[in-house]
């Protein structure tokens, strides 16, 4: 089976998120929920302003309705990197915390998607988010042993 481009790349993003996790979870009740937050924000701007440099602008112009966008999604990840840490400080486990926060997420989207982008919502679409939304409930309702 060979993956489209488009899936490699969200292969790749999916460890990364899964080392983002990792490292929050080491992170939280170490430091404070905003200043954790701050410091992996700043860090990703850091790193982000760094691939700007970098990576060629290629063909895609910017517009200001995509950096007001971009914007609105920055702040967006900001409260829910928050809540993230306070999630993990307050003793939830990444398995569930992680799966509701970014699986409940993408869940979410693509419910609104249909609406907000033209998308079609397929049977296999809504079969995805079922399981996806079943596997949170399994995760969220486990009992610590």
């Amino acid at each position: 089976m060979k993956l489209e481009p488009s899936m490699m790349a969200a292969a790749a993003a999916c460890l990364c998120f899964a080392l983002h996790y990792t490292a929050l979870r080491t992170a939280s009740g170490k430091i404070g929920d905003a200043l954790g937050g701050f410091l992996l924000e700043l860090a990703a701007a850091i790193g982000l302003l760094i691939l700007v440099f970098v990576t060629p602008a290629g063909d895609t112009p910017t517009t200001t309705k995509g950096i007001v966008w971009s914007v609105l999604s920055g702040l967006c990840i900001t409260g829910g990197v928050t809540f993230l840490f306070m999630s993990l400080r307050l003793g939830g486990p990444v398995a569930s915390t992680g799966t509701i926060a970014l699986g409940g997420g993408v869940a979410l989207a693509a419910l609104a998607s249909p609406f907000l982008f033209g998308e079609s919502f397929t049977v296999r679409r809504a079969l995805g988010v079922a399981l996806g939304l079943a596997g949170m409930i399994v995760l969220a309702t486990e009992k610590a042993e």
